[in-house]
């Protein structure tokens, strides 16, 4: 049985269908890429999953049981959480009172929420800067603190919304290995990511998304092939220069 099913979802603003009956499934364990062009609808995917928007019609199931609709809270509850495009943080808060807020989700004891939240930002190479605003961090740390507060809650599946967007190529090489890390620890993985040689390489499937609508899904090496998703969004430039390799 699939950790998370998405059947025939739907998602429509006024007469606008973002999200055109969609079938998606995540098994355990896996870390599946959910890529396609802006406006393509992955973002409000995410959204219907984890419950900041209700579906227009279909339904999502988690560990088998029917969570369409629910509040994000309650969705979290069940062991979701995830980060945002835009990355959020407590600008006036330090760095581990933001992750120990994320850790208050599990647990209303203080000292145990603290131990909680020290251990995962251990996880997350963030012990150094704990006692810092989180507003004083650059890019690439503040998307580690949001990782870290999503971690906090104790999740068994994690929505990562462009995690490497804006990064350079060794903040990138760190952003990789800390998901591989996070997968290891037991945690399955749904990604939004525009920079292919990041979803490629550490994808067990990628899901393609144009229009609202699923338009592929298979293995990497099978979807860079595909003629609709390189016309739609990898264009002839990224297959011929992958080809090339």
């Amino acid at each position: 049985m699939a950790l998370l099913e998405v059947q025939e979802l739907s998602k429509n603003f006024g007469g606008l269908a973002a999200n055109y009956q969609i079938n998606l499934q995540v098994y355990e364990g896996e870390i599946v890429g959910l890529i396609g062009p802006n406006g393509a609808g992955k973002t409000t995917l995410f959204n219907c999953i984890a419950g900041f928007y209700p579906p227009s019609q279909g339904i999502v199931r988690f560990k088998g049981k029917d969570i369409t609709g629910l509040p994000p809270n309650k969705i979290c509850r069940f062991g979701i959480a995830r980060t945002f495009q835009l990355v959020r943080v407590f600008k006036d808060m330090t760095v581990l009172d933001n992750v120990r807020a994320g850790a208050f989700f599990r647990s209303n004891r203080g000292i145990q929420a603290k131990n909680k939240a020290l251990g995962v930002l251990d996880f997350c190479g963030l012990s150094s800067k704990k006692n810092m605003l989180a507003g004083g961090l650059t890019i690439a740390d503040k998307k580690r603190l949001q990782f870290a507060n999503a971690l906090a809650t104790e999740p068994s599946f994690l929505l990562l919304d462009e995690a490497m967007a804006g990064l350079n190529q060794t903040e990138v090489a760190e952003a990789i290995d800390l998901v591989k890390r996070v997968q290891q620890a037991g945690i399955t993985i749904l990604l939004v990511e525009h920079v292919m040689e990041v979803v490629m390489p550490i994808s067990n499937r990628v899901v393609v998304l144009n229009y609202g609508k699923k338009i592929a899904e298979d293995v990497p090496e099978k979807v860079i092939n595909n003629e609709e998703v390189i016309k739609a969004y990898l264009g002839d430039k990224y297959h011929a220069s992958h080809r090339a390799h």
